[in-house]
């Protein structure tokens, strides 16, 4: 694996394997004044702002241990450096499975998921990260070990703290091992893809189910080339003209699955769905794996977190009628998250592109109570920018925190909000 970031190389390259070790190599690189970025799988390690600075490599995808798994509680413990794909396998032998989901489980591990708050289709039924995370050890530029929270649910002591490391993308010390609530494994999933002409329908049909008698698994709605895309990617031939695609994921027993499709599909044809079909395994994992090779493959992706109804506004307003301009956005909206992706195809994007790419997120979102990263652009172009939006006042706050844990600014230097 490669260690450059965004255009910078590291001089060497750490790869701790113990606690000892990984504590050891930290403080090694603050006793030095040197600075490190950490890395997992590096599945989102190009998340975030150009590091100021860029000396040590701390590669944790040795750092496993053993992973520690009480079925009776449903909780499990597991290093940084254990997949988020290897977790799930061992845990679906007591059948039971993380709540959250994360793309390219198979290379995303424990730590960097965890660092990074990666984002999943889930969010719309069970939440992100931070809300399954019940423990957490972190490890102080200074190498010095902490630990926050349990490996009990009943044990919320210093919770608040581990929430503080979720999402705070390795700046403030490096999340060596995390403590998980779990949930047990559905007895049956089934999606169901629904495809509208006209916007309004797609989003009253799409929010009736967020507010329903049942509570789907993921429930997305897609706009743009996109839409189209992931319809024929479910093996269906999508009217002419520009659509809006539904795909809703329901899981249960065999009976709940069947009463919650049928209430799907009757909605759709008493709200003017142009088309719908009931995906069984192969077609359904065609559609997400579709949903997701889009965002790994897009020339810029902005996420956008706000309320739903203001996240649908935002997608109208990104993408009202450049259906036929070459550079034209898709947008995809967990409805039951208030999470908004907003992806330009790479084969258009230019710097000039993407910068008026970024403008538009920067100009939508104004409007509203929100907030957004630009999680992949143009390096030159991510030059030029803050990849995250204005936090306000709060900057000073988050400066005064990133003092508290980490004075000497080893870690990540630069690439949080607010370049600290």
């Amino acid at each position: 694996m490669s260690h450059s970031l965004d255009g910078l190389t590291p001089s060497s390259i750490e790869r701790p394997e113990t606690l000892d070790e990984l504590s050891q190599a930290l403080a090694g690189v603050t006793s030095t004044q040197r600075t490190a970025i950490p890395w997992g799988g590096g599945t989102r390690i190009g998340v975030g702002n150009i590091p100021s600075s860029y000396d040590i490599a701390v590669d944790l995808s040795g750092f496993v241990g053993e992973i520690e798994h009480v079925a009776g509680d449903m909780t499990v413990v597991a290093n940084a450096g254990v997949t988020i794909g290897t977790l799930n396998a061992v845990l679906e032998k007591e059948g039971q499975r993380l709540a959250f989901e994360v793309r390219n489980p198979a290379q995303a591990t424990v730590g960097g998921s965890v660092a990074s708050n990666a984002p999943g289709r889930r969010q719309s039924s069970t939440g992100g990260i931070r809300d399954w995370v019940i423990g957490m050890q972190i490890v102080l530029p200074d190498g010095t070990v902490t630990k926050t929270g349990g490996r009990v649910v009943k044990n919320v002591q210093g919770y608040d703290m581990h929430r503080l490391h979720t999402g705070a993308y390795g700046t403030l010390g490096v999340v060596s091992q995390t403590a998980f609530k779990l949930l047990p494994i559905l007895p049956e999933q089934q999606t169901v893809a629904i495809w509208f002409d006209d916007v309004q329908s797609a989003q009253e049909v799409g929010m009736s189910f967020v507010n329903g008698l049942f509570t789907p698994e993921a429930i997305v709605l897609l706009s743009g080339s996109l839409a189209r895309e992931t319809v024929k990617a479910c093996g269906e031939t999508p009217p002419s003209g520009e659509i809006w695609a539904l795909l809703v994921k329901l899981g249960g027993g065999v009976s709940s699955i069947e009463r919650q499709a049928r209430e799907v599909v009757g909605s759709a044809g008493a709200n003017g769905a142009t088309g719908y079909a009931v995906l069984f395994e192969a077609a359904a994992n065609a559609a997400w794996t579709h949903i997701d090779a889009s965002e790994s493959n897009a020339g810029v992706s902005a996420r956008v977190n706000a309320r739903t109804r203001d996240a649908l506004s935002i997608s109208e307003a990104l993408t009202n009628g450049n259906e036929d301009d070459e550079a034209s956005l898709s947008t995809i909206c967990d409805l039951g998250f208030g999470s908004l992706t907003v992806l330009s195809p790479a084969e258009t994007t230019n710097d000039s592109a993407a910068l008026t790419v970024i403008t538009s997120v920067i100009n939508a979102t104004s409007k509203f109570q929100s907030s957004y990263v630009i999680e992949k652009c143009p390096l030159s172009v991510k030059q030029r920018v803050d990849v995250f939006s204005d936090v306000g006042s709060s900057i000073d706050l988050m400066r005064r925190v990133k003092n508290q844990f980490d004075p000497n600014n080893t870690l990540n230097p630069g690439r949080f909000a607010g370049k600290i």
